[in-house]
């Protein structure tokens, strides 16, 4: 699977760097490109195709028309996330933004939004990611199935009860549409949730 690619916009250097650090925790994301303007945002997406852009929102305003009917009218859908800081409304001529985050916003609540965008990536290339259809504890659960644990080893693993065990994985086979150990145990490999030296 390609990563999903960003391009950060941000003038301050702290708050860039710092959307940056949270974009590369997501599992498979990079981000390709970062600006402290939009100067030339039109030519860097063009050169560098990302999925997703996130930007400062009153810089937005410094578009002109032309560039975003270009950031609009391309083929390849892009995400634009605009950052909004103390006292500033959000700035959005051309109707673009699909996500905002907020300056005070806490880690957890920028990683949602974040994870959320990833996710509408994934379903606008047609094939569903790990991350955005199974919870945290979901792909434990897998994890340990994969690892040829009973439903005994893997509640006393996680201190959660057999039954809650039973649930968890009735939902994943429900969500991942596999039904036996063997697939989800290929699904697990391929999707880097464990090594092929780790499988009983």
């Amino acid at each position: 699977m390609s990563k999903f690619t960003f391009i950060v916009a941000e003038p301050i250097f702290l708050l860039r760097k710092g959307i940056v650090s949270l974009v590369n925790e997501l599992p498979n994301t990079i981000v390709v490109r970062e600006m402290e303007n939009v100067n030339r945002l039109s030519e860097t997406i063009s050169r560098y195709s990302p999925d997703a852009i996130i930007v400062d929102s009153s810089i937005l305003s410094e578009l002109t028309q032309d560039e975003l009917k270009k950031i609009s009218s391309r083929k390849k859908q892009i995400f634009i996330a605009g950052i909004i800081k103390n006292g500033h409304k959000p700035t959005d001529n051309g109707k673009l933004i699909t996500h905002f985050f907020k300056i005070d916003d806490d880690k957890s609540e920028i990683q949602k939004q974040l994870k959320d965008i990833v996710s509408r990536i994934d379903t606008n290339r047609g094939s569903p990611s790990i991350s955005s259809e199974l919870s945290e504890r979901e792909m434990e659960i897998l994890k340990d199935v994969a690892l040829g644990m009973s439903n005994k080893e893997i509640a006393e693993k996680n201190y959660i009860s057999p039954h809650t065990v039973i649930t968890h994985r009735k939902n994943i086979t429900r969500k991942l549409g596999i039904k036996t150990v063997s697939g989800l145990t290929i699904y697990a490999i391929i999707n880097k949730l464990i090594g092929m030296d780790e499988v009983k």
